[in-house]
C-alpha cells in the first residue's frame, strides 16, 4: 500500500537518482577507461626498460587490483556491459593517439638535490616532443655503443696479457 500523505524532499530524490546514475552509468565507463589506460601505461613503461622492477611490480599490482575492484563493484546487471565497453573503447581510442610515455627525472626548484620521476605523455601530433625523444634515444644508444666497444677493448687487452 502506498501512503500518498508521505512527502519526499526533492533534494533527497535528486541525490538518490544522482547516486544511482553514477553507479549504473558512470562507474562502468570509468572502470573500463581506467583499466585500459592502466594496462597500456604499464606496458609502455615496461617497454621503455628504464623503470626498476619494484616500480613495475607496484604499478601492475595497483592496476590489477583497481580492475578487479571495478569488476566486483560493477557486477549488478547485464545493462552495465555496454557502458563498460564504451569506457574500454574510449580508452583504446585515446591510447592509439599516444606516441610514447616517458618518465623524465626532474628536480624541484626549492630542492635541487631531490630528483623525482614524473610521467610525461608524448602525443602523436607533437612533432617537437617526438623529435626530442628521438634525440634522447639516439644519444642513449650512442653512449651504450661507446660503452660496449670500450668494454670489448678492455677485454681484448686482458686476453692479450
Amino acid at each position: 500500500m502506498i501512503d500518498h500523505s508521505l512527502v519526499i524532499s526533492p533534494l533527497g530524490a535528486l541525490l538518490f537518482h544522482l547516486h544511482q546514475g553514477f553507479w549504473l552509468y558512470a562507474w562502468p565507463m570509468m572502470i573500463g577507461f581506467v583499466t585500459i589506460i592502466g594496462y597500456q601505461a604499464v606496458g609502455r613503461i615496461v617497454m621503455m626498460g628504464a623503470a626498476r622492477w619494484p616500480v613495475v611490480f607496484g604499478l601492475a599490482t595497483l592496476v590489477s587490483m583497481l580492475s578487479l575492484f571495478g569488476w566486483v563493484t560493477m557486477v549488478r546487471g547485464i545493462e552495465m556491459i555496454p557502458l563498460y565497453g564504451c569506457g574500454v573503447g574510449l580508452a583504446s581510442a585515446m591510447m592509439s593517439r599516444v606516441y610514447a610515455i616517458t618518465m623524465p627525472e626532474i628536480s624541484l626548484p626549492c630542492y635541487p638535490k631531490l630528483k623525482m620521476r614524473i610521467i610525461r605523455i608524448i602525443w602523436r601530433g607533437d612533432a617537437e616532443g617526438i623529435e626530442q625523444l628521438q634525440r634522447v634515444l639516439r644519444a642513449r644508444a650512442e653512449a651504450a655503443h661507446r660503452g660496449a666497444s670500450s668494454e670489448a677493448g678492455v677485454e681484448a687487452a686482458r686476453a692479450r696479457v
